[in-house]
């Protein structure tokens, strides 16, 4: 039989354990482990379905968790953690993040320590959207460190980020009485 000073310890590490390892390991998120990549020509590939460390999520009307680009590190989609519905202000540095409305359009702001803010509407390029129907991620994302980085190519080299969020419809029927 183990000594209640054995298990107390055993409770001890596995609390310090859980309590430092909860911030430094994020959620896979819902993005396709194979259509995964954006591309900045300035920056290079950008992986929103990191293997260790992040991984972004697309949920009704925001995104959350970080991307990662080798040259120049994680961008953080939003200050909002823990999903359900939410939309970021984007006022300050305590709420900014990338929202999604109900016709696919994204806006907002991202953020990554090395390169600055990224701006998911820009005012000029094509708007960056994802397809409700099918989670295809498209158009453009402009940063002023990083230029112009392109969530879908279609060139020599294909690319997209998917996700696997996808709105659902659910149709009642309608009964007219007189």
């Amino acid at each position: 039989m183990k000594s209640k000073k054995t298990i107390g310890t055993v409770l001890l590490y596995s609390a310090l354990f859980l309590a430092l390892g909860v911030g430094a390991v994020y959620a896979a998120g819902n993005i396709d482990a194979t259509h995964k990549w954006a591309w900045g020509s300035n920056v290079g590939w950008i992986n929103f379905n990191p293997t260790h460390g992040g991984g972004v999520t697309v949920y009704e009307d925001h995104l959350e968790g970080y991307a990662w680009g080798e040259n120049i590190g994680w961008i953080r989609l939003g200050t909002h953690t823990g999903g359900g519905t939410y939309t970021y202000a984007n006022t300050a540095p305590d709420n900014y993040g990338v929202n999604y409305d109900s016709n696919g359009n994204l806006s907002g702001y991202a953020w990554g320590s090395n390169v600055g803010w990224i701006n998911f509407s820009p005012t000029h390029g094509q708007q960056a959207t994802i397809d409700p129907a099918t989670g295809e991620f498209d158009g453009y994302v402009w940063g002023e460190n990083v230029g112009w980085i392109h969530l879908r190519g279609t060139g020599a080299i294909a690319y997209e980020v998917v996700t696997s969020f996808a709105t659902e419809y659910i149709y009642l029927p309608i009964v007219l009485r007189q």
